[in-house]
């Protein structure tokens, strides 16, 4: 299995796009779009996927700016292969965030690799039952929190925190996107979860190590990146049930040492806790 934020997340890809811009390429596609303080775009046939995704980061500008006193703007394109492939490189259905001017690009629809990667991993666990909702909305709703978790990164950045590494970049935005989760939709972090505990299950990562993940990144492959993605998230709940908000706060105040030899592992057990012992568990020392 192949992702990359995902599997989640999860997965995640940021992308840094020199002139022009993506939001600029998105508004030269002329696609339909929902006007607000967070402006939608969407291909069309797709203005439910657009509604949902904008419903569940509607709150976030608000929230950031009250809990963090973080104050940032960006956008969605909630978009169909066809116009993905005039904006990015990046394989279609791996949602990843651009700018400034920050735009999050979450694919409209669920004919992709990440998507059939988690359905085909969810299929016979009954989650479906549990949440009264069919396998492929679970999937869809998965890879918009992945594009949450995208925007996690801004929020990381615009918190003021440094990171040394990709690993902890990573961790940081995933965390920023739990937070925001279990204060505002509790059902969608449960459902993250839930998926999150099954893809590490089903998934065989060829490659485990954050060395690994430091030098080749997203070229693990969507399936292997997608591990790292879950394992990030799993940890990030145990992290967040002790600390919640007061990790983020050790975070953005925190100095690195430049000389770790550790993949700071050492220094995130002083801030959160164990994180040595979770590396060993998953093998990514």
């Amino acid at each position: 299995m192949r992702l990359t934020y995902i599997i989640l997340l999860v997965f995640s890809i940021s992308c840094n796009s020199s002139t022009p811009s993506t939001l600029e390429k998105v508004r030269a596609l002329d696609l339909n779009f929902i006007g607000g303080d967070i402006k939608t775009y969407y291909s069309a046939g797709y203005e439910d996927r657009a509604e949902a995704n904008l419903h569940l980061l509607s709150q976030s500008t608000r929230f950031f700016a009250e809990h963090f006193t973080v104050d940032q703007t960006f956008s969605i394109a909630v978009i169909d292969s066809a116009d993905w492939k005039k904006i990015t490189s990046i394989t279609y259905g791996l949602p990843f965030v651009s700018g400034p001017p920050y735009i999050v690009c979450i694919p409209a629809n669920s004919e992709n690799v990440l998507s059939n990667t988690i359905a085909t991993a969810i299929d016979g666990y009954e989650l479906n039952a549990k949440y009264g909702i069919t396998n492929k909305e679970i999937v869809d709703l998965f890879v918009s929190l992945i594009g949450f978790h995208e925007l996690g990164h801004i929020y990381a950045n615009s918190y003021g925190a440094t990171f040394p590494n990709k690993w902890t970049f990573e961790f940081a935005a995933t965390y920023f996107a739990y937070f925001y989760l279990d204060q505002n939709f509790t059902r969608e972090r449960d459902i993250w979860i839930d998926v999150s505990e099954i893809l590490v299950k089903e998934i065989t990562p060829q490659h485990t190590t954050l060395d690994d993940f430091e030098e080749m990144y997203v070229n693990v492959g969507v399936e292997n990146y997608a591990w790292f993605q879950v394992v990030f998230l799993l940890k990030v709940e145990k992290v967040y049930k002790y600390q919640g908000k007061a990790f983020l706060n050790k975070l953005q105040n925190h100095t690195w040492n430049p000389t770790s030899k550790t993949e700071y592992l050492n220094e995130m057990d002083n801030i959160g806790g164990e994180f040595t012992k979770w590396a060993q568990q998953y093998k990514l020392q």
